[in-house]
């Protein structure tokens, strides 16, 4: 008799060796990711960024500027030379002083010293008539520089008269050359006891027996003048 062979069905279910957890437990809580940090210093080093970029900027516009102006000095300068050229003649000399320039020239009629020419106006004109007159002509008061320069000049002038220079007191004796020159007060000239009266704020050149020096009087005399401006190189 063959034997009978009986099948069973046996199902094995696989057990945690944790107590009280099977693998149908609710699953882990996602861990959530770090927030991305920026770079340290960074909204540092974009400010510094910028604020070098404006400074090179601010460098930049004070050198254009320093040129424009150095420029329109030079073109000023070229212009009052073209307007002696337009409507005078000119004396001119040999030039040694400057490398790049051959001739140096004062208007004619005009006397010349050192690195300047004067013209001596014998129209009678308050201070400030006589200061129109002489930047009409590119020019200005005479301003002394030194016992040489006004030596020089008086030899041409009448002892007998009176000649405006560029000297003024705005205020308090304060006294002031009109180019803005410093006022030195050592190099002076000044007659015996002069000046003498604060509403006296203008000032001539002028001849008494202890010789030429400087007088202070109103600005509204009129008087003769001198009037100074720079040598045209050429």
């Amino acid at each position: 008799m063959a034997s009978e062979i009986t099948y069973a069905e046996v199902k094995f279910k696989n057990e945690s060796n944790s107590p009280g957890t099977d693998s149908n437990s609710a699953a882990a809580p996602k861990v959530k990711p770090a927030p991305h940090l920026s770079k340290p210093g960074g909204p540092s080093l974009l400010f510094t960024s910028l604020m070098a970029l404006f400074l090179l900027l601010a460098i930049s516009f004070l050198v254009a500027f320093i040129f424009y102006f150095q420029k329109s000095s030079q073109l000023l300068e070229e212009k009052n030379a073209a307007r002696s050229l337009t409507f005078t003649e000119l004396n001119c000399k040999k030039n040694h002083s400057h490398k790049d320039k051959v001739w140096s020239c004062c208007p004619k009629d005009w006397k010349a010293f050192s690195s300047h020419c004067y013209f001596i106006s014998n129209d009678l004109a308050n201070w400030n008539q006589s200061e129109e007159k002489c930047s009409s002509m590119g020019a200005h008061l005479m301003v002394v520089h030194s016992k040489e320069e006004q030596d020089f000049i008086t030899k041409f002038l009448s002892d007998r008269d009176a000649y405006f220079i560029g000297l003024l007191d705005p205020g308090q004796r304060q006294w002031r050359w009109v180019d803005q020159t410093p006022y030195n007060e050592s190099a002076t000239f000044w007659h015996p006891g002069e000046p003498n009266n604060d509403k006296e704020q203008c000032v001539i050149v002028n001849h008494r027996l202890s010789g030429w020096g400087w007088n202070d009087i109103p600005c509204s005399d009129t008087q003769k003048s001198v009037c100074q401006m720079k040598k045209i190189y050429l």
